[in-house]
């Protein structure tokens, strides 16, 4: 059976981690597993990963999605790295906040394990904000470069994304023609719910800007050749304005 990941770690991201999770396990055939990894501190020896019981934080989690009548609902709490352990799990579609629980209060920059978890594994990973609020309409990101497919070809696989409403943004630079890109994705999608227009725009947060002044989306989708195209340069800062500055969720597939 298909699995949502929901990574929890008792931050103010926790609960929202668990609705987002249940968004993406509506269909019955899909199920959700949380995960609540304890990492050593200090100079703290890791311990081997081993399943641990008796977790009441993942009980908690585990409670609600099953009030909101997801299901089935699995879990495990387990002493080790998160990156690894998370991306290892074989799920679907990987869940986590923003932030976690050590970088709660930081509000100028992603969680430590955000841009390591990007890098650890393919899955699609959203990340969430604090407040979970219906998902109505996506914003999906595309860059110019026809070879560039992936989000895309994941918004025509994915169940939840294929009868959602969605605006298609293909960004453009100075000097690029994203005409082909545009005609591309309107033919790729072949869909009324989809609007597929150019936009002018210098980089990720400079397109999300523009959109978010005359439109609104409730989950943006971009590709990890998209939000990470220099492989040596790492996620992180904050914008008040922008991607990561946006209150709205970001799936990166």
């Amino acid at each position: 059976m298909a699995r949502v990941l929901a990574c929890i770690d008792g931050s103010s991201y926790t609960n929202s981690v668990c609705d987002h999770a249940g968004w993406f396990a509506s269909d019955p055939e899909i199920g959700v597993e949380v995960l609540h990894v304890v990492e050593p501190r200090g100079e703290e020896q890791a311990p081997s990963a081993s399943t641990t019981s008796g977790d009441p934080l993942v009980a908690g989690a585990v409670r609600r999605l099953r009030e909101e009548g997801v299901g089935p609902v699995t879990s495990a709490s387990i002493a080790g790295d998160f990156v690894g352990a998370a991306a290892g799990r074989g799920a679907m579609v990987i869940v986590m906040g923003k932030r976690g629980a050590s970088s709660d209060t930081e509000r100028r920059r992603l969680g430590s394990s955000v841009d390591a978890m990007v890098r650890a594994t393919h899955t699609p990973i959203c990340l969430t904000s604090k407040l979970f609020l219906p998902i109505h309409r996506g914003l999906l990101l595309l860059d110019a470069d026809l070879s560039h497919r992936s989000a895309v070809e994941f918004a025509l696989a994915e169940p939840r994304l294929a009868d959602l409403p969605i605006d298609v943004v293909v960004m453009a630079g100075v000097d690029e023609d994203p005409g082909a890109k545009v005609d591309w994705a309107r033919s790729a999608l072949n869909a009324e719910s989809a609007d597929v227009f150019p936009l002018p725009a210098e980089g990720l947060d400079d397109a999300v800007t523009r959109y978010m002044e005359s439109r609104a989306a409730d989950l943006i989708v971009v590709s990890r050749t998209v939000i990470a195209p220099d492989p040596l340069a790492r996620l992180g800062r904050i914008e008040d304005r922008g991607l990561w500055g946006a209150r709205t969720p970001v799936l990166i597939c």
